[in-house]
């Protein structure tokens, strides 16, 4: 979700201030808000032309491709296309923040994102160093605290066919000093579906941590534990709405359609 709302933030931000706004203008903006993009096209649809000024755009399409909006996540393809968009300028360019931008708003902003992300992109990310420190935070957060702790020593994702993921992890227990560190090693599979276009539904679990197998009563005790925490609509609250349309992932990679509405809020003055 953090992707969603850097993006498009983003594009509020880049478009409201640039007064005539032409497709050259906001491609160079765009790429200078992500951290690298390999191809990038912007098409900006304005009747009458002059209609920017006043904050109000027909369409924007957006194409592109190997783009990284957060440090070391690659995202293979990124394609978005905006319902129309009506901003108090006066508002954006003196805010920031998404709920600050969501109050320059004066009527909600929405469209259809699509993304492709590939099993080795993804893969190296999970490698990375900022993005390992994020998932060890939030394992550390999730047990509980007479829990022992561990370290991710290895973490990989394999890609199937039918809407099922592989799972390899390795976890070393922090132990005692001079204590020789407990390592688990765990290969797990399951497969989703998307209910309602919110929903991820985990199902058919199976798993084995150091070469034994779990019980399919416990995976599925631990599937309905999850599965309850993967809603989209923790973000409505927030007056983010998202609607998986399309989830599908084979051997190479997880192409994703959703739509997206952020709705106007009253500012605080």
């Amino acid at each position: 979700m953090e992707v969603f709302t850097i993006f498009l933030s983003s594009l509020i931000t880049i478009i409201s201030p640039l007064g005539l706004v032409v497709d050259s203008v906001v491609a160079e903006q765009l790429r200078s808000q992500v951290k690298s993009v390999e191809t990038l096209a912007v098409r900006v649809d304005n009747t009458p032309s002059y209609q920017p000024v006043a904050g109000k755009i027909d369409r924007i399409r957006i194409a592109s491709r190997g783009v990284e909006i957060i440090d070391d996540l690659r995202i293979d393809t990124l394609e978005l296309e905006t319902d129309p968009l009506d901003i108090n300028i006066n508002k954006i360019q003196s805010l920031s923040g998404i709920k600050s931008i969501q109050s320059s708003l004066n009527k909600p902003f929405q469209g259809a994102i699509r993304l492709v992300i590939k099993e080795d992109d993804l893969n190296l990310a999970l490698e990375s160093s900022g993005i390992r420190e994020q998932l060890q935070a939030l394992i550390d957060t999730v047990l509980p605290p007479e829990a022992p702790s561990f370290n991710i020593l290895k973490l990989q994702l394999n890609f199937m066919a039918e809407n099922r993921l592989a799972l390899e992890i390795e976890l070393e227990q922090n132990g005692e000093e001079g204590e020789f560190p407990t390592q688990l090693a765990i290969t797990a599979e399951v497969g989703f579906s998307i209910e309602e276009g919110k929903m991820i539904k985990l199902m058919d679990l199976s798993a084995i941590i150091n070469d034994r197998k779990l019980s399919p009563r416990f995976t599925n005790i631990l599937l309905a534990g999850i599965s309850d925490q993967l809603s989209l609509d923790i973000f409505a609250d927030q007056g983010f709405l998202v609607r998986v349309l399309q989830a599908n992932m084979n051997e190479e990679s997880l192409n994703i359609a959703a739509f997206f509405r952020l709705s106007p809020v009253e500012d605080d003055e």
